[in-house]
C-alpha cells in the first residue's frame, strides 16, 4: 500500500545535464543512481519555458492559456486538494517567489513554506508589487510608453542594483536548507500519510555554486559579479562557457543533496511504501538559438525538456516516448487509485507504450506582464510534438517552424517549407488544444 508522496521539482535543470539521460555527462551519480530502480522517461516536455506556464501542469494538470495570469486560477482543483481529500497530510516546501502562497500556489497545503519573507530576490518585488496601487499605476504608465528593449535594459538594471543592494545575497534558499527543514519535518511526523513537494532553486540564475563545485572563480562572490556584468542580448562565446561551467556546479550541488534526501528517505524507511517522483519545470538554453535562460519566448528542447523519475514499488526501466508534464498528477492519482477530477487534462503515464506514442504534447508561453502579475493569451507561443514531429507557432513574431525530433532533436533545421502536410496536421492540432477553452471562442 502507498502512504507517501514525495514530489521533488528542480527549477532550471535541463534533462540532457543528467548522466541517466545523456551518457556523455557525468554530473548526478545520485539521480542517475535512483533512476536505475525507477521509471525513467527520457522525454518528458515541461508545458512552457519558465516556473509560471509549467507548475501550473505539474500541480494541478493544466495549461497556461486557462490560467492567463501567474496566479493560480480559483476552481482549478490542485494535486494538494485532491489528496487532501483522501487523507492526505499535505506540505510544502520551496523558496520561488512565483510560487507562493500570494499567488494561490498554497492551496490545498495543510502546511506551506514559501519562505517569502526570508529570501532576497527581484521576483519577490514583483510578486508584492502588487499591495502598492499609486505605485504600480504610474510605473503602468511609464512602462507603457518604453519598447522591448528598453523594459528589458530597465528590468536587468533594476536586478543587478537591487543585488547588489543586498551584498550579492543568495536569492533562495540553498538545497542544504531546503533538506535541513524536510528532514527535520519528517523527523517530527513519521507516522502520517504524507504528500511532501519539495523544490530546489540552485541551478537558476545566478549561477554561484559553492566553492566545492566553483570553476574558474575563487568565491561565490567573484562568481556572482560575473554574472551580473554579462551583455545576455550579445554575450561572448567565452562568457558562455564559463557560465556553462557554473551551471554545471549548480547541478552537481543539487544532485549532491537530491542524493541525500533520497538516503535519508532510505534509511529512514519511507522508500518502501512510498512514491518518489523527480522532475524539473524548465531547463536553461545556453545560445542554441540566439538566446540565454529560459525567457517567455524560447519554446525549444534546451528549454522545456526536463528529467522525469517516477520510483514506486520496484517498478523499473527506461521509456523513450515523448510524454508531457501535464500527465504528472494524473500519473499519482492512478497509482493511488483515487479518481481524478474532470479539471485535469492529463491521463495517467502508467499505459501501454502504444498510448503513450501517440500522445499529442503541447507547450505553451506569453508575454509577461509583471505589474499585474498577467500574460498576454491573446498572442500565445504554443508547440505541438507529435509522432517525433515539433511545430512552434509563435503569434507574437508571426513565425512558424517545424522540426523532426527523431533526426534533429536539438532543431537546427526548420522543415517548414518542406513538410506541408505536416504542419498543416500540427497546427490543426494546435487549434483544437486552444479552442477547448476560452481563447478561440468568438474570434
Amino acid at each position: 500500500m502507498i502512504k507517501n508522496i514525495f514530489l521533488i521539482t528542480v527549477d532550471c535543470l535541463r534533462a540532457d545535464y543528467l548522466g541517466c539521460i545523456n551518457e556523455k555527462i557525468n554530473l548526478t551519480p545520485n539521480i542517475d543512481r535512483f533512476s536505475e530502480n525507477s521509471l525513467l522517461y527520457t522525454k518528458a516536455f515541461s508545458t512552457g519555458p519558465g516556473t509560471r506556464q509549467s507548475f501550473p501542469a505539474i500541480l494541478s494538470s493544466t495549461y497556461l492559456h486557462q490560467h492567463a495570469g501567474m496566479r493560480l486560477l480559483q476552481g482549478k482543483i490542485t494535486l494538494a486538494e485532491v489528496l487532501k481529500s483522501n487523507g492526505f497530510k499535505t506540505v510544502g516546501i520551496h523558496s520561488n517567489p512565483f510560487l507562493s502562497k500570494p499567488l494561490g500556489w498554497g492551496r490545498g497545503f495543510d502546511e506551506f513554506y514559501d519562505h517569502l519573507r526570508d529570501i532576497n530576490s527581484p521576483s519577490k518585488i514583483a510578486t508584492k508589487f502588487q499591495n502598492y496601487k499609486s505605485m504600480k499605476k504610474i510605473s503602468s504608465i511609464i512602462f507603457n510608453l518604453l519598447s522591448e528593449s528598453q523594459k528589458e535594459k530597465i528590468f536587468r538594471l533594476f536586478s543587478n542594483v537591487y543585488y547588489k543592494s543586498t551584498n550579492l545575497k543568495i536569492p533562495y534558499m540553498e538545497a542544504h536548507m531546503i533538506n535541513t527543514e524536510v528532514i527535520n519535518w519528517l523527523d517530527r511526523n513519521r507516522t502520517e500519510k504524507l504528500f511532501i513537494w519539495v523544490h530546489y532553486m540552485d541551478p537558476h540564475y545566478p549561477f554561484i555554486p559553492p566553492e566545492k563545485y566553483l570553476k574558474c572563480f575563487n568565491s561565490r562572490y567573484e562568481a556572482f559579479n560575473f554574472n551580473l556584468q554579462i551583455d545576455y542580448k550579445n554575450p561572448i562565446d567565452d562568457h558562455i562557457k564559463i557560465l556553462k561551467k557554473l551551471y554545471e556546479g549548480e547541478v552537481k550541488y543539487v544532485d549532491e543533496y537530491v542524493g541525500e534526501f533520497i538516503n535519508y528517505l532510505n534509511e529512514n524507511n519511507f522508500l518502501e511504501n512510498s512514491v518518489v517522483i523527480i522532475t524539473a519545470d524548465h531547463g536553461n538554453a545556453f545560445m542554441e538559438h540566439g538566446k540565454f535562460a529560459h525567457a517567455f519566448d524560447i519554446l525549444y528542447n534546451e528549454v522545456i525538456h526536463v528529467p522525469l523519475i517516477i520510483h514506486y514499488c520496484g517498478y523499473r526501466g527506461v521509456n523513450d516516448a515523448n510524454i508531457s508534464l501535464i500527465d504528472l498528477p494524473s500519473t499519482i492519482l492512478d497509482i493511488l487509485k483515487i479518481n481524478k477530477p474532470d479539471s485535469f487534462l492529463g491521463s495517467s503515464l502508467l499505459t501501454s507504450n502504444d498510448k503513450l506514442i501517440d500522445r499529442i504534447i503541447f507547450s505553451e508561453s506569453a508575454k509577461p506582464n509583471y505589474h499585474n502579475l498577467t500574460h498576454d493569451v491573446k498572442n500565445l507561443l504554443v508547440s505541438c510534438i507529435y509522432n517525433n514531429w515539433k511545430l512552434i507557432k509563435n503569434d507574437i513574431y508571426k513565425t512558424i517552424e517545424l522540426y523532426n525530433l527523431k533526426n534533429d532533436f536539438y532543431e537546427k533545421v526548420n522543415l517548414i517549407e518542406y513538410e506541408k502536410s505536416v504542419s498543416i496536421e500540427l497546427l490543426e492540432k494546435i487549434r483544437d488544444h486552444l479552442s477547448k477553452e476560452f481563447i478561440l471562442k468568438g474570434k
